[in-house]
Order: structure tokens, then sequence, then C-alpha cells
């Protein structure tokens, strides 16, 4: 699962330094694995990891679902290969062990770096394949976005408390959270134009959100 954590969390927070990018992708990477216990010997793996966030990255600056598509391909790959990725001891374990926290007593460190690489991917990352998704459903849903501009903003929100409460279990919390969604975008939904564009944009947008950051729970 450490490889699944370098790759997400080199993805998300790529996207989240658009200005710096590639260096902030190449800093999480490197730094990270060797972190985590991947000695210079295993650094290939980095290496590999940083070419599908490369990848990513450029599809994503053109609008092309490629990025993505390497980016699934690559997680499954890597969630099957991981019992043979095994790394050594890692350094940041003393430090993670000292933490004056102690609900992490019982979290193992790569279970914890997991946990941040889905929180960083989750924040803008996902924005691009809910946008993918609406782009695949027709541009006019997309053009909703410019009435609606909450959702960038709302949206990595969401997914924290979606994937938060899944992996704790919270199921109720969960569905409150849906509905409450639904509440306050009915008054928009309902000032909707006879083509349903609107509802079908909030639909849409909400689901693949949703969908993102539940497919992460069961690794936890």
């Amino acid at each position: 699962m450490t490889v699944v954590a370098l790759l997400l969390a080199g993805v998300g927070l790529a996207d989240l330094l658009p200005r710096w990018r590639h260096a902030a992708a190449l800093l999480v990477v490197v730094a990270g694995a060797l972190g985590l216990g991947a000695g210079w010997h295993t650094l290939w793996i980095a290496l590999l990891v940083l070419l599908v966030v490369v990848v990513w990255l450029d599809a994503a600056s053109h609008r092309s679902t490629a990025g993505t598509r390497a980016l699934a391909v690559s997680l499954v790959g890597l969630l099957v290969a991981s019992p043979a990725l095994r790394f050594s001891d890692a350094p940041l374990q003393r430090w993670y062990d000292a933490l004056p926290v102690p609900a992490l007593a019982t979290v193992p460190l790569e279970r914890a770096a997991l946990a941040v690489g889905v929180l960083l991917f989750l924040a803008t990352a996902a924005n691009v394949v809910v946008r993918q998704a609406l782009e695949a459903v027709g541009p006019h849903v997309l053009q909703e976005e410019q009435a609606l501009k909450g959702g960038r903003l709302l949206g990595p929100l969401e997914r924290w408390l979606v994937f938060g409460f899944a992996v704790a279990g919270h199921v109720a919390a969960l569905g409150a959270l849906v509905a409450a969604k639904g509440i306050l975008r009915f008054p928009e939904i309902s000032r909707d134009t006879a083509d349903g564009m609107r509802a079908e944009y909030v639909l849409v947008g909400s689901f693949v959100s949703w969908t993102l950051a539940l497919v992460a729970a069961p690794l936890f």
C-alpha cells in the first residue's frame, strides 16, 4: 500500500500546487519513498510512480482522459503487486511513533501514509475526474458549472466527509450528509430550465464525487 500512497499523494499534491506541480510531485514521491523505507536500490519504483504522475498532469492540462486511465490502471496494478513490493524499516517510523496522538497508536505507518495520499487526491485531483465525467455526459451539462460554482469548493470537503464516515462506519452520518446535499441544492434545482441541465449536473457530479471517496474506503 505504500506505493499506492505515494502515487495518490504525488498526484494530489501536484494538483494542489499547480505552479510547482512537477517539483512537488518529484519531492513527495522520492522523499516519501525514502522516508517510508525504500532503499536507493528500490527507487526505480518511485521513478515509475513519478512517470504516472507526469502523464496525469500532462493529460489534465490538456483536458484529456489519458491521465485518468493511466492512473486507474496503475492503481489496480499496484494493489495487485503490493504484497511483493515490501519496503525495509521506514526512517519515519520513529518520528511517527513519537507523535502525541493516542488515536494513531494502533494505526500502522503504512496505513496512515495511505490515508494522507487519499485525502490529498480527494482534494483537487478528484475534481479533474468529476469534470471529465461531466464532459462525457455532455458539454451542455458542464456549462452549469458557471452558475453553480459551489461544487469546486464543497466537492473536496464533501469527499473528505464521505471518506471519513465510510472508514469510521458511520452509515447514519453518511446518509445525513447525502440528504443535506439534496436539501441545500434543492432551491437551485427547483429553478432549473426545461432541459433539466442543473439537476443532471448536480446528480452526475455528486455521484461521481461520492464514488471516488467510497472506492478508497475498503482499503482501510
